[in-house]
């Protein structure tokens, strides 16, 4: 079996929360397979099979990213893509960030302050 890496994809895990970097096929399998809500839908289903298919060498990749952003989006944990590969960029700045902005757009931790 071999892993696919690919331009990394950031997610709001459906688990704990956290805002996670998946950036290889097998990452994304795992997280569909072990760590997603019980919200699955048709596209967790169509992600999780092309992810098998690109870990035996059956689709690309990138095939298993775009699957993957789509089961993201399908249950709103979707936060953003490195790359512009089939829709216009979405702001970082969505409901999954918001708590990590205040209303004057000051960042909790400002760059260079411990």
């Amino acid at each position: 079996m071999r892993d696919l890496s690919f331009e990394h994809v950031m997610i709001q895990s459906p688990g704990s929360g956290t805002v996670l970097n998946v950036s290889s096929v097998k990452q994304a399998s795992e997280l569909l397979a072990h760590c997603w809500t019980k919200q699955c839908g048709p596209k967790h289903e169509a992600a999780m099979e092309i992810c098998a298919n690109a870990l035996k060498e059956k689709a690309s990749a990138e095939e298993a990213r775009l699957a993957f952003v789509e089961a993201a989006k399908e249950i709103d944990v979707y936060v953003a893509e490195k790359t512009q590969t089939t829709a216009p960029p979405r702001s970082v700045r969505n409901k999954v960030n918001d708590a990590a902005f205040s209303e004057n757009e000051e960042r909790p931790f400002p760059r260079g302050e411990n």
